[in-house]
């Protein structure tokens, strides 16, 4: 039960108030009238046990409104056999004070967060974590399962992995909270696209069309952050977006790309109302994302180094090797193709001719497999080929865990496709390579120039790797051109707090 259903609950025990207090202060009425307003009273409190009953928490009050029913009913029949009583007004507003008192106390916004994939947690866990540190929030975890689709659009397997999130968070089956019976007053979303992603899709039960009638505030916040470097914000036009209350954007400059994507879409459909338009600019909100405030983590305090990872590493001697993310996505894949499937056989042959010097901490978008099953089938066998080959010859780490964070507590530098991790990689201060499809690995350019690598990066900036070759990267990295960063962001609390203010207005 949310709080617009309370208040609704709460009117209507101060009308049942009203007609108690009219009751007592009139002196002369008739039997019958008498009866009419208390049959109306029992009716009125009848509906609010129906309500009661249909969010699952009649027991909590159904002593008070007993209580209460009881007295109108003992009078009733006394009155109509002995004609005249004085009327129990005082014992009456006390069963009602009782009633409202509790239904007051309990008046909690209901918070509830529906994640899909438990890899895309981040982008909700700090909200998370202030809504249930606060005491006028009950914060609910309700991970909803997903399909993932054929190569011709059809619903193929059935996931859920509610039992992938971090143990220390409560989990709350999709089965066991009933939006429609519960109304949540706020639902937090990370997965925008109903049906119209090309790979995955959740139940049609929690499509944003039909989210929004079960809440007074839909709340979308992306599952990924973007690159200033990429300028293409087509994923902006999505139902998620145009359904939810309120969208939360990292920054300034990206919610710049999102308006300009609707914008365009509104100009290219001059149909498209312009008061709806309008409507979806004002909901958009530059505050941040929770990914950030995850960073703050990336220790060996809170992520200890596997001893599987360890001897991979560290050299016997306890020296470490230079540790390299790699990060390969659906996007990039899809572009090049078969291109791609190449240069990371070349990659893993420049690792495994150096790997007394690196270890390459590979991992793939966690969609990549499901991406290459419905849109490049052709090209599956090869890539599980050489996913095969890289697990088998021990070349480096595999991580396709739930938390990237463990890898980016270890990892050096970042190298791969430019994508979300690529961002949030470069604001821990380390370098960010971005892999060239037809650049070969090994390759060192001519004019390779340290100081001028030394420049971007304390701009945070991506390098291609034609300008910071991995091959030069352990003389970069012993040239002292970065410091390891620590952040301190608290985008889920400001998010967190946004929304309560929106909620109690």
């Amino acid at each position: 039960m949310n709080t617009r259903d309370s208040k609704e609950i709460l009117n209507l025990i101060t009308t049942l108030e009203e007609a108690n207090a009219y009751l007592a202060s009139s002196e002369e009425m008739s039997l019958e009238l008498l009866g009419q307003v208390i049959t109306n009273c029992l009716t009125a409190s009848d509906n609010i046990s129906q309500t009661l009953q249909t969010f699952g928490e009649l027991d909590w009050y159904q002593a008070e409104l007993a209580a209460y029913q009881s007295l109108l009913k003992d009078f009733l029949a006394a009155i109509s056999q002995a004609g005249e009583l004085d009327y129990p007004a005082q014992a009456i507003e006390a069963s009602l004070t009782k009633l409202t008192t509790k239904l007051s106390a309990k008046h909690k916004k209901q918070v509830v967060f529906l994640p899909y994939k438990a890899s895309m947690w981040d982008s909700l866990a700090s909200i998370y974590e202030a809504a249930s540190a606060d005491p006028s929030c009950d914060a609910y975890v309700v991970p909803i399962p997903y399909f993932t689709k054929d190569e011709h659009g059809k619903l193929k397997d059935l996931h859920y992995e509610g039992n992938l999130f971090p143990k220390e968070v409560p989990i709350t089956s999709w089965q066991d909270y009933p939006l429609a019976k519960k109304r949540p007053d706020i639902i937090y979303i990370h997965n925008p696209y109903d049906d119209d992603n090309l790979i995955t899709t959740v139940l049609p039960a929690f499509y944003t069309d039909k989210l929004k009638q079960y809440t007074d505030l839909l709340v979308y916040v992306p599952y990924f952050v973007s690159l200033h470097e990429r300028k293409h914000y087509e994923y902006a036009l999505n139902k998620g977006i145009e359904n939810a209350d309120v969208v939360f954007i990292q920054d300034e400059v990206v919610k710049a790309g999102y308006q300009g994507a609707w914008k365009k879409f509104a100009q290219e459909n001059p149909t498209y109302p312009k008061e709806r338009l309008e409507q979806i600019l004002a909901k958009m909100v530059a505050l941040g994302n929770p990914k950030y405030d995850a960073l703050n983590k990336t220790n060996p305090s809170n992520y200890p180094l596997p001893s599987e990872w360890k001897k991979k590493i560290y050299r016997p001697d306890g020296s470490k090797k230079t540790v390299v993310f790699y990060n390969t996505t659906i996007l990039d894949l899809n572009a090049a193709e078969g291109q791609m499937l190449s240069k990371y056989a070349d990659v893993f042959n420049f690792f495994w001719k150096h790997q007394a010097d690196y270890t390459l901490l590979w991992r793939p978008h966690p969609l990549l497999v499901d991406a290459l099953r419905s849109q490049r089938p052709a090209l599956l066998a090869d890539y599980l080929q050489l996913v095969r080959q890289f697990k088998e010859s021990q070349l480096g780490i595999y991580d396709d865990s739930p938390d990237f964070y463990l890898a980016y507590t270890y990892a050096d530098a970042f190298y791969g496709d430019m994508s979300s991790m690529a961002e949030l990689f470069r604001k821990l201060n380390r370098p960010v390579i971005k892999q060239i499809p037809t650049y070969p690995t090994e390759q060192v350019p001519a004019e390779f120039d340290l100081n001028l690598v030394k420049e971007h990066l304390a701009k945070q900036k991506c390098l291609a790797e034609g300008k910071l070759p991995l091959a030069k990267l352990p003389a970069c990295l012993a040239a002292n051109t970065h410091s390891q960063k620590t952040t301190d962001y608290h985008f889920g609390l400001d998010i967190h707090r946004y929304v309560m203010n929106l909620a109690n207005k």
